[in-house]
C-alpha cells in the first residue's frame, strides 16, 4: 500500500516543472530596407536550392559541389551536430528508468567463535551465495528538471544544426567570393597581356624612329617606362591570382599543390536579386536562428538550477533470485524483491543554489543579447550589400563611359603623334589613363559580382521573388 502511494505521488509530481516557459524573445523588425532594392530590367529570379546555380557558370557549381563535400569546416560542423545529439539522447534518457543486471556469486567461511553464532550450534560455518537479481532507480521528475534538461539539450542540439547551415552557407559564399575574383583578376590579366603588346609596338616604332634621328630619346625612354611599369603590374596580378587558386583548394578540401583553375575570361551573368522583408531575416538567416535556439537552452537551464531547491525524489529497487544451490536458484521459494522510495532535500548549501540561478538566469540575458545582436547586424549586412549594389551599378556605367573616352582619346593621340602634331608624351598619358580605366571597370565588375554573393549570403541564402 505504502509502495502504490508513493508511485502514485510521483506520477502527480512528475507534472509540476519550475522555471519560466520559454519565448522568443521580441525584436525590433523595419517595415522595409532604407537602401533601395537592386533595380533592373530582368524579372527576380527564384530562390534555387543551390543558390549560386542563379550565376549559370558551371565552373562555380563544380567547385561549390566539391566544397559541399569536403570542405573541413562543414565536417567539423557535422560533427559538432552529432556530439550535440549524443548529448540530447544521453539526457533524454533520464525520463527513464535505469536497469542492469547484478549478479554475484560469493563463498563465506564464518569463524567459529563469532558473535550470535546460534544458527550453527557454535561452528564454524562456510556456505555459497549465489545472487542473479536485476536492479533499478529511477528519478522521479517532481519538479521538471529533468524536462528542462531535455529542454535545453534539445535546443543546443538545434541551434548546432543551424550552425551547420551557417558555415555550409559562409564556405559556399567563400567560393564564390574567390572564384570571382579570380575571375576579375583573370580579365585584368588580358587587359594587360593586350596592352602589353601594343606598349610593345609602340616602343618599337618609337625606338626605329629613335635610331633614324627622328625623334629625341626622350620618348624612348617613356615608351619604356610605361611598358615596363605594365609588365610589373601583370607580375602583381600573377600572385594574385595563385593565392585566390590556392584559397579555393582549400575551401574544396584538395591540396594546392594539385589544384588548378583554367584562366578564362567569362562574362558574369549578375541575377537580380530580390532583398524581400527584413522580418524575413528572422526565418532564413542561420545564425540568427542558431542564436534564437542558444537562448531557448539557457532559459531552460534556469528550470533546471531552480528546480535543485526542491527536494528530489528517487526510487531505488531489486528482483531476483538468491540460493546456495545453483540448482535450486531460480525456485520461486528462491525469489527476493525490494522496492525503497527516498527524498533528499537541500537544507543549507552556503548559498550555491541562490548563485546557480543567478548564474543560469545571467546566461539567459546574455543569449538574448547575442540574439537581438544578431538580428541587428543581419539587418545592417543586406543594407551593406544594397546600397553597395546600388552604388557599383552606377559606377559600372560611369566607367564604362570613361572606357569608351579614354580608347577615343588614346586613337586620337596616337593619329596626332604619327602626324607629328603632338610629343609621344600625349601618347603615353592617354594610354595610362585608357589602361587604369580598363582596370577599373573590370574590378567594378567583379566588386558587383562579390557583393551579389554577400547579400545573398546576408539574406541567409535564400530570397522571394516578389519585391516588397
Amino acid at each position: 500500500m505504502a509502495i502504490t502511494t508513493l508511485c502514485a505521488s510521483g506520477l502527480l509530481l512528475s507534472g509540476c516543472t519550475v522555471g519560466p516557459n520559454y519565448r522568443r524573445p521580441a525584436v525590433p523588425a523595419p517595415p522595409a530596407y532604407q537602401e533601395p532594392a537592386p533595380s533592373s530590367d530582368k524579372a527576380a529570379v527564384p530562390s534555387p536550392a543551390a543558390w549560386w546555380e542563379v550565376f549559370h557558370d558551371p565552373k562555380l557549381n563544380e567547385l561549390e559541389t566539391q566544397a559541399e563535400k569536403a570542405n573541413r569546416d562543414i565536417g567539423i560542423a557535422v560533427a559538432h551536430v552529432d556530439q550535440s545529439d549524443a548529448t540530447r539522447r544521453s539526457v533524454r534518457s533520464n525520463l527513464y528508468p535505469t536497469v542492469a543486471a547484478q549478479p554475484s556469486v560469493s563463498r563465506t567461511r564464518e569463524a567459529q567463535q563469532r558473535p550470535n553464532n546460534g544458527n550453527t550450534n557454535g561452528l564454524a560455518a562456510t556456505y555459497n551465495d549465489i545472487q542473479l537479481p536485476l536492479t533499478m532507480s529511477y528519478e522521479i521528475d517532481a519538479w521538471g528538471r529533468v524536462r528542462r534538461m531535455v529542454q535545453s539539450a534539445t535546443a543546443a542540439q538545434q541551434a548546432t544544426q543551424d550552425d551547420l547551415l551557417f558555415v555550409k552557407l559562409t564556405v559556399a559564399a567563400s567560393v564564390a567570393t574567390d572564384y570571382y575574383q579570380l575571375r576579375e583578376t583573370d580579365a585584368e590579366v588580358a587587359i594587360i597581356e593586350k596592352t602589353e603588346k601594343d606598349l610593345q609596338r609602340g616602343y618599337d616604332i618609337t625606338d626605329d624612329q629613335f635610331r633614324h634621328g627622328l625623334i629625341s630619346e626622350l620618348a624612348v625612354k617613356q615608351a619604356q617606362t610605361l611598358l615596363d611599369q605594365t609588365r610589373a603590374q601583370l607580375e602583381g596580378l600573377h600572385i594574385q591570382r595563385d593565392q585566390l587558386e590556392h584559397a579555393i583548394a582549400v575551401l574544396a578540401g584538395q591540396t594546392a599543390e594539385g589544384f588548378h583553375i583554367s584562366p578564362d575570361v567569362v562574362p558574369i551573368d549578375l541575377p537580380h536579386i530580390p532583398p524581400g522583408l527584413p522580418s524575413d531575416l528572422l526565418e532564413r538567416r542561420p545564425d540568427v536562428a542558431s542564436a534564437e535556439r542558444s537562448a531557448a537552452s539557457a532559459s531552460a537551464q534556469i528550470g533546471v538550477a531552480k528546480a535543485a531547491y526542491y527536494p528530489q525524489f528517487s526510487l531505488t529497487g531489486f528482483a531476483g533470485y538468491e540460493s546456495s544451490n545453483p540448482a535450486s536458484l531460480l525456485n520461486w521459494q528462491n525469489s527476493i524483491a525490494s522496492l525503497i522510495g527516498s527524498a533528499v532535500a537541500p537544507i543549507f548549501t552556503g548559498g550555491r543554489l541562490r548563485a546557480n540561478v543567478d548564474q543560469a538566469q545571467a546566461i539567459y540575458r546574455q543569449s538574448v543579447l547575442q540574439y537581438e545582436k544578431s538580428v541587428l547586424v543581419a539587418y545592417g549586412d543586406v543594407e551593406d550589400q544594397l546600397a553597395a549594389i546600388h552604388y557599383l551599378a552606377r559606377q559600372s556605367q560611369a566607367e564604362a563611359n570613361a572606357v569608351a573616352d579614354a580608347k577615343r582619346a588614346a586613337d586620337i593621340a596616337l593619329n596626332q603623334y604619327q602626324a607629328g602634331l603632338v610629343s609621344y608624351l600625349d601618347v603615353v598619358v592617354a594610354q595610362q589613363t585608357l589602361l587604369t580605366n580598363e582596370q577599373t571597370a573590370t574590378q567594378v565588375k567583379g566588386a558587383e559580382a562579390v557583393s551579389t554573393v554577400a547579400l545573398i549570403r546576408a539574406m541567409g541564402g535564400g530570397w522571394k521573388t516578389s519585391t516588397p
